[in-house]
């Protein structure tokens, strides 16, 4: 055989592997990086609406316990200016007494005074 002979036979055999390959090897490997792919996608997609799902979850916990921040503020301011409102009122009444019985005791002086003036004079 010569060169040219031995050379047309590599070539062929190359041809037919390639063509082999091709055929049957190459579709199974496309299969599979395809098969891949989908899975690939599948799993981004499920952790995304995971994220998406946590997320909403929290922003919810978050708005609840905004609200509860809120309505617990306005409680204690609410009690606050109830406490104080009461204060007031307390003072107020209790300032009405002294002055009652401040009134009372310069009356008291007064004629305390006018009975040392009489036991004085007589």
């Amino acid at each position: 055989m010569d060169i040219h002979n031995i050379i047309a036979v590599i070539v062929g055999i190359v041809t037919i592997s390639s063509v082999l390959y091709k055929m049957l090897i190459e579709p199974t490997i496309n299969a599979k990086i395809a098969s891949l792919e989908t899975k690939g996608f599948l799993i981004i997609d499920n952790f995304k609406s995971n994220i998406n799902d946590k997320f909403i979850t929290l922003d919810r916990k978050v708005d609840i316990h905004l609200q509860d921040y809120a309505n617990y503020k306005d409680a204690n301011l609410l009690q606050a200016n109830g406490l104080n409102e009461r204060i007031n009122h307390t003072w107020n009444k209790t300032e009405k007494l002294f002055n009652d019985e401040k009134a009372e005791r310069k009356e008291i002086q007064a004629f305390l005074q006018k009975q040392n003036d009489l036991k004085t004079r007589a």
